[in-house]
């Protein structure tokens, strides 16, 4: 086995810890389901099944909480719009903002309509690092959201999106959830809070 660091004969440069997670950055757009339909500047929610599976900010304030059957979050604001699941609609709604987000670096991957990730690792060099790159990407995809947005005959969330910075997939997603950008190495410390 050789020491790490070390070149392999016709590869690069082997990683210093072979078995440390990707640093991963996450876009993630808020009640994207509800941008697609078109919905999100109102009390509205996603339902599947028959259950609310997403709810924009102004229902949630009225007391909307997912997993609520339909005719329960009605009953909590009866102005609510109701509108069924339609990933097809999001996936195809989604497709600027990963367009935006694939020009800082081909390898973005989306997790699901209204996330996308991508190793953050080579593109945080070129753009001068992480905070730079989780920036210039805020910016760019959250240009995107409000486009679509506006096609759509809606405002996007405030914020239109939020990028996550940290080590792994998993952690990453929830640092999108707030925003912040995990230093590197501090990931499980972070996870523990």
């Amino acid at each position: 086995m050789r020491p790490a660091g070390r070149k392999a004969a016709g590869c690069g440069f082997l990683r210093e810890d072979p078995v440390a997670p990707v640093r991963t950055l996450v876009v993630w757009c808020p009640d994207w389901p509800l941008v697609a339909a078109g919905v999100a500047d109102r009390p509205a929610v996603i339902v599947a099944a028959n259950r609310v599976i997403t709810s924009s900010a102004s229902a949630r304030a009225e007391g909307v909480r997912l997993g609520q059957r339909r005719r329960e979050a009605q009953a909590c604001c009866p102005e609510l719009v109701v509108v069924t699941d339609e990933p097809a609609r999001d996936a195809r709604s989604f497709e600027p903002v990963a367009l935006a987000v694939a020009g800082f670096t081909p390898r973005v991957e989306i997790t699901r309509p209204g996330a996308c990730a991508l190793p953050a690792r080579a593109p945080a060099r070129y753009f001068g690092g992480e905070a730079a790159l989780a920036g210039q990407i805020c910016t760019v995809a959250g240009a995107a959201v409000e486009a679509v947005a506006a096609a759509t005959g809606t405002r996007a969330p405030e914020p239109p999106c939020r990028v996550g910075i940290a080590d792994g997939p998993f952690a990453a997603r929830l640092a999108a959830l707030k925003g912040v950008i995990v230093p590197r190495s501090r990931t499980p410390e972070w996870l523990g809070r």
